[in-house]
């Protein structure tokens, strides 16, 4: 093995770096002889990528003088490998030398990068993945889960070792903006722009986390908001946005392709698209987890603009990463600024009772539920109103749960976590009652005196509404119910209830259907099936 080892070593090494070639081989066994063919093919294209580069004069310095190499490579005494181990050097030698600036500063002041040594205790309590959701927040998208899990390991479970180690893979990877990276190499890293700007040592280190300075770019793959200018390249363009909204919603970028180019190229027309069809799954999310629903609220105090709706399927699809939903909901809100326009950015206020209609509540859930003389306002107004109350719901409820950590240190809080609670009690029934405010004018819209249509209803509503108006078409029919020949016709056509097959529901299986039937059933009534419709026939003989 170790004479194959040689052999290519000899064979491939000028012009191949001798540690990128031992990483390659490491995937190889080279004891079997498929394995050495399919090394040399992975081998031979970086070979003569390499000789072409040294026959354009690529200078692995970075310092540009690409004349004097070539003066340097006509002398006999030198060769490319001297002068690119001494460009390695100094790389390695700016790079040992930022570090240990960094790390004496840090030392002869005798303070932790957490700047507080109570908070760092706290910090270093705290489980794995708490641990790796504040890395999280700290490198903003920078850096993976999987590396952030893999540096804490690595770090023993340290959290200011593995925020260290973190912002060193954030400051050694990011470019500036005009594309060359923040830590540049060859001489151009003793440079004045280039050099560690380090404040006075009698400062608090509050700010010793930016202490490095210099500009920042977005996560990888770059935000395509925030693209320069001067890039013209459609097709690069066009992938950077579809791999930006891959990335952070969990899609293939063969999914996201298709319906970014039905949408005219619009990075907001192609998140609101994605995001229609998991409306429901957000809003059910939402109500089951109180963590999503917090989550939820907070990102829509910073984007008052979304609708409670799409702020939910954000945070739902892209769990547990608040910054990827934050970065999602810019996009989605983001307008091009015209050149030489001004700007209004508009100041929002939490809505307060009024605004709710809360104290129309009252009015809303004595409203009689199957009246048909609704006017098209109407329908308007009590709609607004029931998603006017599932959002106050959900910021209670945010409340409340935000209140009760709290009341953990402080019990004083324990009251205002009993307030909250209240509240979100109040408001759901009030939600309650104007869902089935809008089920009943949605029912009453599309149905007929011997037929209901609960399409867009949902379970429970669907359920409640069945009932009532089975009775009702029972009741309607007064003697014709036992009179023998005459309310035969009447009881033989029966009152049909339109269920669906289901098609879109989750998993394609029908929700409706069952529980509707079931509900029926249980009440005393024969029913008959018919596909999607269900037939009520009358009362089940005893």
């Amino acid at each position: 093995m170790d004479d194959i080892h040689t052999t290519l070593e000899a064979d491939y090494c000028p012009p191949l770096d001798t540690a990128l070639l031992s990483a390659i081989l490491s995937d190889y066994d080279l004891t079997e002889e498929s394995d050495v063919r399919s090394a040399r093919e992975a081998l031979d294209p970086l070979k003569e990528y390499a000789l072409l580069e040294e026959q354009l004069g690529f200078d692995p310095s970075g310092t540009g003088a690409q004349d004097h190499g070539a003066r340097l490579a006509a002398r006999p005494e030198s060769c490319p490998e001297t002068s690119e181990n001494l460009s390695r050097e100094t790389d390695l030698t700016s790079l040992s030398t930022d570090l240990s600036s960094l790390d004496r500063d840090r030392r002869s002041e005798g303070v932790s990068i957490l700047g507080d040594k109570d908070i760092a205790r706290e910090l270093e309590k705290q489980d794995n993945e708490t641990k790796i959701q504040l890395l999280e927040q700290v490198v903003d998208g920078r850096v993976s889960r999987s590396q952030i899990a893999f540096t804490l390991k690595k770090c023993n479970g340290g959290f200011e070792r593995a925020i260290d180690e973190l912002l060193n893979h954030v400051h050694f990877g990011e470019s500036g903006e005009d594309g060359t990276k923040i830590l540049a190499k060859g001489i151009d890293a003793f440079s004045e722009e280039n050099t560690v700007r380090r404040g006075r040592k009698g400062k608090a280190r509050k700010k010793g986390l930016d202490a490095v300075g210099g500009p920042r770019s977005g996560s990888l793959p770059s935000s395509p908001l925030h693209s320069s200018p001067s890039t013209s390249n459609a097709w690069q363009d066009s992938k950077n946005d579809i791999e930006f909204i891959a990335t952070r919603m969990g899609l293939d970028s063969a999914t996201v392709g298709p319906k970014y180019h039905k949408c005219g190229a619009s990075v907001p027309k192609t998140i609101g698209e994605l995001l229609k069809t998991k409306l429901t799954e957000g809003n059910e999310a939402i109500e089951e987890d109180p963590i999503k629903a917090v989550n939820a609220h907070e990102l829509h105090l910073e984007f008052p603009s979304l609708r409670s709706d799409y702020v939910a399927a954000l945070v739902s699809v892209t769990y547990p990463s608040t910054a990827a939903a934050h970065e999602l909901a810019k996009a989605l809100t983001y307008r091009p600024i015209e050149r030489g326009g001004i700007e209004i950015v508009p100041i929002y206020e939490r809505p307060d009772s009024e605004t709710l209609g809360l104290d129309t509540a009252r009015a809303v859930s004595e409203a009689p539920r199957h009246s048909s003389s609704a006017t098209p306002s109407e329908d308007i107004d009590v709609a607004q109103r029931a998603s006017a109350y599932a959002s106050a719901r959900s910021a209670a409820l945010a409340q409340a749960f935000a209140a009760h950590r709290k009341a953990k240190s402080d019990r004083l809080m324990g009251g205002a976590a009993a307030y909250y609670g209240q509240e979100y009690r109040k408001l759901t029934a009030l939600s309650s009652a104007a869902s089935a405010a809008v089920a009943d004018q949605r029912a009453s819209s599309q149905s007929t005196s011997n037929q209901l249509d609960l399409h867009g209803i949902d379970v429970r509503n669907a359920v409640r509404i069945v009932e009532q108006r089975v009775e009702g078409w029972w009741a309607s029919l007064g003697e014709n119910r036992a009179n023998g020949r005459i309310g035969a016709s009447n009881r033989h056509a029966g009152y049909e209830v339109v269920v669906g097959r289901g098609t879109h529901s989750e998993g394609g299986r029908s929700k409706l259907g069952p529980a509707v039937s079931k509900a029926l059933k249980n009440a005393g009534w024969k029913i008959e099936l018919d596909g999607p419709v269900i037939v009520v026939k009358g009362r089940a003989r005893a």
